[in-house]
Formats: structure tokens, sequence, C-alpha cells
């Protein structure tokens, strides 16, 4: 049952992490420089959400975020539910419930915190990303912040642990080619990058 897994994980997650010897797996870069944070590093905060589906199976939501903003170096890719930390944030716990409500809809209330991953630095933004676990005990009704976010990918974690979910690639992002790039195959979906980096991570643990 999927309540063995979720106290599990919470253990987990006050022990110490694996950091970048899990996250190495599916990055797209491996230069020390583009780990490190810059002084200017702007704080961000993201979403793990669990929650079991009909069948008890553990699902998480990814969001394929809106294409049309040519500002947002992340425009049109697949990410966890998340963003910037405000003035108004206590801490990057209420960051990432706060983006959660905002762009899927999802109540912050009835999210349970069960830890967080390593913290990254994504080179191309310049944001330091915290990750958050958080579980809710049946599936959510989502209501899309469509300004932001095009649609929702519904993944099983059985799926991602399966070794095919696995694959590579070249991939060509701005002008900047990179060859045999890991990615999560979602059903077609290519997730990649910081979200496939932190995505490793958490099933390194599981």
């Amino acid at each position: 049952m999927y309540n063995t897994t979720i106290n599990s994980l919470s253990k987990k997650l006050s022990a110490d992490l694996p950091g970048w010897q899990a996250q190495k797996r599916m990055s797209p870069l491996k230069t020390e420089k583009y780990r490190q944070p810059t002084k200017d590093a702007m704080h961000a905060a993201v979403m793990v959400l669990l929650y079991p589906d009909h069948n008890h199976d553990l699902n998480t939501i990814y969001i394929k975020r809106t294409s049309h903003n040519i500002n947002d170096k992340h425009s049109g890719q697949i990410s966890f539910p998340g963003g910037k930390a405000e003035d108004g944030d206590s801490d990057l716990i209420a960051t990432a419930l706060r983006e959660t409500h905002e762009e899927i809809g999802v109540n912050p209330a009835n999210i349970n915190i069960l830890g967080e991953l390593s913290p990254l630095f994504v080179y191309a933004s310049n944001f330091y990303v915290q990750p958050v676990i958080g579980f809710i005990n049946e599936k959510p009704s989502f209501k899309l912040q469509v300004s932001e976010v095009d649609y929702i990918i519904e993944t099983r974690l059985n799926t991602l642990k399966n070794k095919s979910a696995v694959q590579f690639k070249d991939h060509l992002v701005r002008g900047l080619k990179f060859e045999s790039m890991p990615y999560y195959n979602l059903n077609g979906e290519v997730l990649w990058g910081a979200t496939a980096m932190i995505t490793a991570e958490f099933l390194s643990i599981l």
C-alpha cells in the first residue's frame, strides 16, 4: 500500500540526501561551474505532489508551461508546479504551496508536507530551486492558471521507475545543442534538465 511508501519517504527525507550523486544521471551539463549558485541567484521552489489513483498507485504531476512568454527561459517545457519566492512567503515551503495553488488550483491546506529534496541551481534562469515533497490522500481537483500552464501530465511513479522511461536524444535549445541528452519519456513528452534531475533524486530515495 502507498501508506508504507509515504511513511518510508518521510524518514528518508529527514536523513542525508544523495544530491548530485543522484541528480547527475539526468544532468545535460556535467561541468562544475554550472552547478554552483551565483551570488545574485534568485530563490524559487517547486512542489513534487504525490497522490494515489483509483488503483492505489502513487502518482505525481507535471505541468506543461505555456510557450507564449518569450521572456520565460522555461516556456514550453515540462516542470513541477512552482516559481519564484515572493516577499510574503514565510519560507520556500510556503512558496511551493502558494505556486501550486496558483498554477493548478490545489488547496494548500490539503497538502501534507513530507520534506525537501536537495536544492538545485538552474544556470539558464539563475534560479536556486528548492524541491518540496507534498502528499494529498486523494486525487485533487485541478484548476489551471491558463496564463502559465498549458496542461498537466499525471504520471505514475512506477512508470518513472521503469528503466525504459530514461532515454537519450540530441536536443537543440535556443541554439545550444545537447548531444545524447538524458530525458524521461512521458508518453512522448520530453522531461529533461532541472526537473528531470529533481525527479532522479526523488526516485533514488523511494
